[in-house]
């Protein structure tokens, strides 16, 4: 253990199965599922309080309660009673971080116990591709929660993006696979100057339109649906696609560009907020959320180089890179590519 640098490897390796790391993310989807969280009364509430509440055993609720609070997620009293922390505040429905839908969601964990089965047997260990992964979307009721994590994620990691100097000079911006408008929202409303555009699939325009994000800006955006493959609607200046990239291999994501390149309006702007893969072997999330992309969807991260060539495969260079405040995430940008550049 004394060649182990990461503290959480280290306590992995100590336990394997029975260490925080590999039970911590079952313990939280349980949580969030039963939404004790929201069941605490101001006070606390006991374990058999809390029991009668969520309809689910006293015993092993307590157990349950007990190891979060060792975690920082729960308070407990001399009475037995259990209060969320601040930090617990992720696991109740109405705080500003909550992440109850993200913590609910067991899919990715079966994804990952299947690719762990396909590579025992020497079969391709992804789950499946983007394509049939969004039909399921579509079709499925519970695509209602999907949408809610990825509002979720988007509050999380690009709430620096509505400040950034990319929307100088820019009149029209189009979130292309925008979700319900988390990120668009949140840039129209710091953005006055600025008119909008909601492209997503059919049924996520239709929960969007129902209510959401958009709410506080309906005036100032417009709602499209429609693939990302096809023909994209025209008239935006500015294109923003937020982790869209990373779902899809290099031939799909360039397509995805090269129908951006085709409809955005001149002098045009593409804005990309993607992770971006350090060219060392040094520890990042990237590498980690490379392999995950690789297991659930088959797409990836990439590098700056890499993206560099998806941008020359639809006809587009890139101008510069932005460090999204407060994240890990970057806005790569690109424009149209001048034919006479020796770059381009």
């Amino acid at each position: 253990m004394r060649g182990v640098p990461d503290p959480v490897v280290r306590a992995f390796l100590s336990m394997a199965d029975d260490s925080i790391v590999a039970v911590l993310p079952y313990a939280l989807a349980i949580a969030a599922r039963l939404e004790v969280a929201d069941a605490c009364a101001p006070e606390g509430s006991t374990a058999e309080e809390l029991a009668a509440g969520v309809g689910f055993s006293a015993g092993p609720l307590r157990s349950l309660l007990n190891a979060l609070t060792g975690a920082g997620f729960f308070t407990r009293d001399e009475h037995g009673r259990f209060t969320p922390t601040e930090l617990g505040a992720v696991l109740t429905a109405g705080s500003a971080v909550s992440m109850r839908a993200t913590l609910s969601n067991v899919d990715t964990y079966r994804a990952w116990l299947r690719a762990a089965d396909a590579a025992a047997e020497r079969r391709p260990m992804t789950a499946a591709d983007g394509e049939s992964f969004f039909e399921d979307r579509d079709t499925d009721p519970p695509s209602v929660a999907f949408n809610t994590r990825m509002q979720e994620r988007a509050t999380r990691l690009y709430a620096g993006l509505a400040g950034l100097p990319v929307w100088d000079g820019a009149r029209t911006v189009m979130d292309i696979g925008g979700g319900t408008g988390t990120v668009l929202s949140a840039v129209l409303r710091a953005q006055p100057q600025l008119n909008g555009v909601l492209f997503d699939r059919k049924s996520v325009i239709e929960l969007a339109a129902r209510a959401g994000p958009l709410d506080p800006v309906r005036p100032r955006c417009a709602l499209a649906a429609g693939s990302f493959f096809d023909e994209l609607p025209g008239g935006a200046d500015v294109h923003l696609l937020c982790s869209v990239l990373h779902d899809w291999d290099d031939r799909k994501a360039a397509s995805i560009l090269q129908a951006s390149r085709s409809a955005v309006a001149a002098p045009g702007r593409i804005l990309v907020c993607e992770l971006i893969v350090p060219e060392t072997p040094d520890a990042h999330p990237a590498h980690w959320s490379d392999l995950g992309m690789t297991v659930l969807l088959g797409g990836r991260e990439r590098t700056l180089p890499e993206f560099d060539g998806l941008f020359a495969a639809a006809g587009l260079v890139r101008t510069r890179v932005l460090p999204v405040e407060g994240s890990i995430f970057s806005v790569v940008e690109a424009v149209v590519a001048d034919p006479a550049s020796p770059r381009s």
